[in-house]
């Protein structure tokens, strides 16, 4: 026995001593701890400290084989490592339906537990939910040998999970490229270590999303890029678009694609060379131009000569381009098609000159747009709620609305 205790903390430790005893030593701030800390303690008596909002109370309940399980799943992911350390969690373990395992909160907590000690690792790699056992990849750093074992988890998710994590070894990550399910081999596309041969593998994986990720994958280098620029579907051969490190010559091939998907995303790319933007302009099929119309590179002398194009639906895309300069903003604001008027009205770049001209323009769909655009000062927003128009009234009156609360803020 400790003589360094009095003897009420004496008497809290002792396992002898009677829970009759105890619940009336739990009534003691001084010794409450130790009662909680009692194997002997009964029930009523632990659920009663569990009650108390105290550290050491707390934590010792957890450490506590006799502590009612609902109370131990509620409160065991504060003190992780007592949780690990409690006799009751290898009997648990036993049994079929381990309580840990269905209370969700918990597992939850402990899975994004960055100190969790070993054991309780395990233990969260047994869950039955694999939406735990995907936690407890993306949110550890896990001992080779869990991650060896969720690599050969049965739900693709999992799998998925130790696939993408950037700490899972080269050979994991080698096998997992040849894992049955596609999603599986994207993720390893998506991982940021995986090293270049096994890009160089999926690249020639069957399956089309696999080699779409190749594409998407920042570390493809351009000889990868290049071979798929020929490859057979025309999603991959988009996505070779798309990739910042598309160099110009393999952009002016895939212009000439015979898939206008391809030549859509050509025109649209922000890489795309002026003289290829000034060739696509032209041609036969409308979306091509009116994504050229769009891009935010395309110059200002083919926005201009876009700009008088018979086709509204192109000129309307050279009004919404980020880039437009104001002064053909402000030419378009006066075009005879409604459609296009509308459209100047929704540039978040519109001047205020050319907000105060729409703002009396005889469609009420444009005053609207004049209504919700952000740009438009309180001085415009007060004479549209005089609006001759329902619709435009009630809009300016919602706008300046938001406004003042934003200010309440």
């Amino acid at each position: 026995m400790n003589k360094n205790l009095s003897p009420l903390e004496q008497e809290a430790i002792n396992e002898d001593t009677s829970p009759q005893r105890l619940e009336e030593l739990a009534n003691i701030p001084e010794v409450a701890h130790l009662v909680a800390a009692n194997v002997n303690s009964s029930p009523q008596t632990l659920t009663k400290l569990a009650k108390y909002d105290n550290y050491d109370i707390i934590k010792a309940l957890v450490t506590n084989p006799s502590t009612p399980t609902g109370i131990l799943v509620n409160i065991g992911g504060i003190f992780p490592q007592e949780l690990a350390n409690n006799p009751i969690i290898d009997f648990w373990l036993l049994e079929d339906s381990n309580p840990l395992f269905y209370n969700n909160k918990l597992m939850e907590q402990l899975a994004e537990n960055s100190k969790n000690p070993i054991e309780i690792l395990k233990i969260l790699a047994q869950s039955p939910n694999y939406y735990i056992r995907c936690l407890l990849v993306n949110k550890q750093n896990l001992p080779i040998n869990l991650l060896e074992k969720l690599a050969n988890d049965f739900h693709k998710q999992v799998r998925c999970s130790v696939a993408v994590n950037e700490n899972t070894p080269i050979h994991l990550l080698e096998k997992l490229a040849n894992d049955s399910d596609k999603e599986v081999r994207c993720s390893i596309v998506r991982n940021k270590k995986t090293p270049l041969n096994l890009l160089e593998k999926l690249a020639t994986d069957p399956n089309n999303d696999v080699r779409y990720s190749v594409v998407r994958n920042e570390k493809t280098p351009i000889n990868l890029l290049e071979k798929l620029a020929t490859d057979s579907h025309n999603d991959v051969r988009c996505g070779v678009v798309r990739n910042e490190k598309t160099p110009v010559n393999i952009l002016e091939k895939l212009a000439f694609d015979l898939d206008k998907k391809v030549v859509y995303n050509v025109a649209s790319d922000e890489k795309t060379p002026v003289n290829i933007l000034e060739m696509l302009a032209s041609d036969v099929d409308e979306k091509v131009v009116y994504n050229v119309a769009r891009n935010g590179k395309t110059p200002v002398s083919l926005l201009e000569k876009l700009a008088t194009n018979t086709d509204n639906n192109v000129v309307c895309n050279v009004a919404l381009n980020e880039k437009i300069p104001i002064n053909l903003l402000e030419k378009l604001a006066a075009h005879a098609d409604e459609s296009v008027r509308c459209c100047v009205a929704r540039h978040h770049n519109i001047s205020i000159d050319i907000l105060e001209r729409l703002s009396v323009d005889h469609s009420q769909k444009i005053r609207k747009r004049v209504a919700i655009n952000q740009n438009t000062p309180i001085s415009i927003l007060e004479r549209l709620l005089n609006d001759p128009n329902d619709t435009v009234r009630l809009t300016a009156r919602e706008k300046l609305k938001s406004l003042e609360n934003n200010l309440d803020e």
